[in-house]
């Protein structure tokens, strides 16, 4: 049970550490870090509420796709968007556009945990593990798109509408084709899904890359 416990926990610290030694003008404070990580693992308790109440009646790849943007995607991350508009997005603190991707990255990573820790001790360490490189990790990514536009929408008022719509189109999207594909039960689909998870990763490098280092906009 330790061990699993630790592979579950595991994830969160590296991505956790991972973002954060990159904010390096005006470090984010301590205890609104740990209020964001808090409401993200509460946000769990209204995605599963709202996600039961969408019925799973799916029976073909379009209605497959659309119950997987708007009955899990939309959901999820539309709880984390509320939750970091709510206690992130005036924040004093929030200065730089890379506050942003932290922001929506430490608030995936309430809901990832939570969630990782209820899958792993009902299957195992095998799940564990695969979680490990996969699901814990796209929640993550998910948020850096959500807080890159965020950021954005914060630093340029002249297209703060228009970054604030991607701000969650763009994660519901990505997080949408990603349960598409592990839905369809055939037997190329997880070449398609290393592909696409692949693509997910250097996307959010490259998000991160082309914020961390820039000034703060106020």
């Amino acid at each position: 049970m330790s061990l699993n416990l630790f592979l579950a926990l595991l994830p969160t610290v590296v991505i956790a550490i991972y973002i954060l030694k990159f904010d390096r003008y005006n470090p984010e404070p301590a205890g609104l870090l740990i209020k964001l990580f808090l409401a993200g693992c509460v946000s769990v308790i209204p995605a599963v509420i709202l996600e039961r109440m969408v019925p799973e009646n799916y029976y073909s790849y379009s209605t497959l796709f659309m119950y997987c943007l708007s009955g899990v995607a939309l959901i999820e991350e539309g709880v984390k968007y509320v939750f970091v508009r709510l206690l992130g997005y005036r924040h004093e603190a929030f200065d730089e556009i890379y506050d942003g991707i932290i922001y929506c990255v430490m608030v995936s990573l309430g809901f990832a945990t939570v969630e990782n820790v209820l899958y792993v001790f009902s299957y195992g360490t095998a799940v564990a593990i695969t979680r490990m490189l996969t699901a814990v990790p796209a929640h993550a990514i998910f948020a850096t798109s959500m807080g890159y536009y965020m950021g954005k929408a914060k630093a340029y008022p002249n297209t703060r509408a228009f970054n604030t719509v991607l701000s969650l189109a763009v994660p519901v999207l990505l997080h949408g084709i990603y349960d598409f594909v592990l839905f369809i039960d055939q037997p190329w689909i997880m070449l398609v899904f290393v592909v696409y998870l692949i693509y997910l990763y250097k996307k959010a490098f490259a998000l991160i890359r082309e914020t961390y280092n820039q000034y703060p906009f106020r």
